[in-house]
């Protein structure tokens, strides 16, 4: 067995903690409200409970938005203090007006400012322009630094080609050129690195066959997880 799930609840929290061979703690709340919570082996329960307590706010906040998206299908509007996604975070879209138009990410808020500062596609459009700025400066550096880690397994990629795809994560040509798509900035970067993982292993072995998982189950033990929750997702 890769991995070992157990179910636990502190206060109305339900959550699973999974145990695998990462060395630190992550906390995810997905769209369906259920909570994931992912340790390295030996993490005893009064750690898991303590760190648990203290995201509690952070923990209910999601849960809680994504059963209100649930409860009355809530459409993006692209209008001044929306939540939208930026790796693994929902950031606060404060919009101004601005002869130059701009975009910055920060910690909480999305900083955007353009003329037509009332409308929804203009400033749909110039997120969408941010995300991908993001992405082409983001990827790769996680590509490098995952080529990095697994050294050992000599993965040798002839390029790096990130652009907007609505309909797949990422790719790997039969010449072996990895692609991302940029929709994966929305993502914390767990997910980011397992496509990029799942790319590689097709260098090895371009299909998904048997030795292809077998391999990369080896580097990413929770991948089953991670792509189950990575379909969840919906590609805006």
């Amino acid at each position: 067995m890769l991995e070992d799930q157990k179910f636990h609840k502190i206060q109305d929290i339900e959550f699973k903690v999974i145990y695998s061979k990462r060395r630190t703690l992550g906390i995810s709340v997905l769209p369906d409200t259920s909570v994931i919570v992912r340790v390295p082996y030996l993490t005893s329960n009064r750690t898991i409970r303590r760190i648990v307590e203290e995201k509690a706010d952070w923990i209910i906040k999601h849960r809680n938005n994504y059963r209100n998206k649930e409860q009355i299908n809530i459409k993006l509007l692209y209008i001044n203090g929306e939540l939208h996604p930026f790796r693994g975070k929902e950031l606060v879209l404060k919009v101004e007006k601005s002869s130059k138009p701009f975009i910055r990410f920060k910690d909480r808020i999305i900083e955007l400012g353009l003329d037509e500062n009332d409308s929804p596609e203009a400033i749909k459009k110039l997120l969408y322009k941010g995300y991908k700025n993001e992405a082409l400066s983001v990827f790769p550096d996680i590509f490098n630094k995952i080529l990095i880690k697994y050294e050992f397994q000599k993965f040798k990629p002839s390029g790096l080609v990130i652009r907007t795809m609505k309909r797949r994560w990422g790719s790997c040509s039969n010449k072996g050129i990895i692609t991302l798509s940029t929709e994966l900035i929305k993502f914390a970067d767990t997910y980011i690195e397992y496509v990029i993982i799942h790319e590689l292993c097709h260098l090895k072995h371009h299909n998904h066959g048997a030795r292809y998982y077998k391999l990369l189950a080896e580097l990413l033990p929770d991948w089953k997880l991670l792509r189950k929750e990575l379909k969840k997702q919906i590609v805006s």
